[in-house]
């Protein structure tokens, strides 16, 4: 069986770090922070209004390209404890900062309860049996059974990054076989409705690790190509046009006729209809016509050529404290927007303040890098945030 990384004697050479992958996941970010305010006037504007998919597969599959680039080659080249036991810690690290949004989160909601006196805030983000029944909600919520609302990506994220030692091992020996199966777990996820399960209420987890993972294990084979060959995908005419012709069809759908009922074709709405939970065909389709399409556009033009340091790039590069700070800030949004702070006019600064908090964190991020590597320029390779 050949393998996935080829007949070569020596390591091949990677190619710089991707800027237009740090500025995608940036935008990537920010479309996620403002849909996560809900109910504000921007929220309208956001891609998901125009398409099947949204900003959260997205960051999923960028997720996947960045772990590739991260830790494949060395992984292959003989670094297999090492980048092991670097995943390991980082999926430790994220365990440990989805239970701290957790407490976090209740505790801004606690807040605008002590000041309204409203109790039903804490159905605005599925807080009840928290505060109903702690004792079960604390064991559910370590347990990443109970998952709150805004707070169920990242128990997502951790299950991708805890089972990527497996995929490296799997995608060392062969790519094709990888992706193969994980291809076969997301069928037969979607299929027969298999999920995780959930408190308190039945239904599986809102982002199945069973059907995500195979957006996750699609990103990582490209963004492993790219560190062989050089381009994730080549451009075909008629694939590109394809998928713009697929991309208007959402377009057409989300915006005119809208989505068909349940059973519109004699087919499974697994296949049929784009739903989120079971990340289902037509919404898979949907965010990878709209890589392809913007992977081969001027668009990508663009934002490879922007500097390390433009705001977009430094969100994405440091992704994760980013997605972190946002999702607090937009709970926190949620909340007073629950409590009073109302409008088009709050809705704007409170999104463009986020925004900014946002950008800080990463500034501070970026300078705190560029001090410890010294003047250089930034390096190739680094760990996916």
């Amino acid at each position: 069986m050949r393998s996935a990384v080829g007949s070569a004697a020596a390591p091949v050479v990677a190619p710089g770090r991707d800027t237009a992958l740090d500025v995608w996941r940036g935008v990537a970010l920010i479309t996620i922070f403002i849909n996560h305010v809900s109910g504000n006037v921007l929220e309208n504007l956001t891609h998901r209004n125009f398409g099947f998919s949204d900003a959260a597969e997205l960051f999923v599959f960028f997720a996947g390209y960045a772990a590739a680039a991260a830790y494949f080659s060395r992984y292959v080249w003989g670094q297999k404890l090492a980048i092991t036991m670097k995943v390991t810690s980082r999926a430790v690290s994220l365990y440990i900062t989805h239970l701290a949004l957790v407490v976090l989160g209740g505790a801004v909601f606690s807040m605008g309860v002590i000041r309204t006196g409203d109790l039903g805030l804490f159905s605005v983000i599925a807080l009840e049996p928290l505060m109903m029944d702690p004792a079960e909600a604390l064991v559910s919520a370590a347990t990443l059974r109970y998952q709150p609302g805004f707070l169920n990506i990242l128990p997502l994220y951790f299950v991708l990054i805890g089972a990527l030692p497996l995929l490296l091992a799997l995608a060392a020996r062969n790519m094709a076989l990888a992706v193969g199966l994980s291809g076969s777990v997301y069928l037969a996820a979607g299929l027969t409705g298999l999920n995780f399960q959930t408190f308190p209420l039945p239904g599986g987890w809102f982002f199945n690790p069973l059907s995500w993972q195979f957006l996750f294990v699609i990103g990582f084979a490209l963004g492993a190509r790219r560190q062989r060959a050089g381009q994730a995908i080549p451009y075909r005419r008629g694939a590109w046009w394809a998928a713009v012709a697929y991309l208007a069809l959402a377009l057409l759908v989300m915006r005119g006729t809208g989505l068909p009922p349940s059973g519109w074709l004699p087919l499974p709405d697994f296949l049929a209809l784009p739903e989120k939970q079971f990340l289902s065909v037509p919404r898979l389709l949907h965010v990878l016509a709209l890589c392809y399409v913007v992977a081969h556009s001027p668009l990508q033009g663009w934002a490879r050529g922007l500097a390390s340091r433009n705001p977009l790039a430094m969100l994405g590069r440091h992704s994760l404290p980013v997605f972190c700070t946002g999702l607090v800030v937009s709970i926190t949004g949620v909340a007073l927007k629950q409590t009073g702070f109302d409008g088009a006019l709050f809705d704007v600064t409170y999104v463009a303040g986020g925004v900014g908090v946002q950008l800080g964190v990463a500034a501070l991020l970026t300078l705190t890098e560029k001090r410890r590597n010294g003047a250089g320029p930034l390096p190739a390779v680094v760990q996916p945030s």
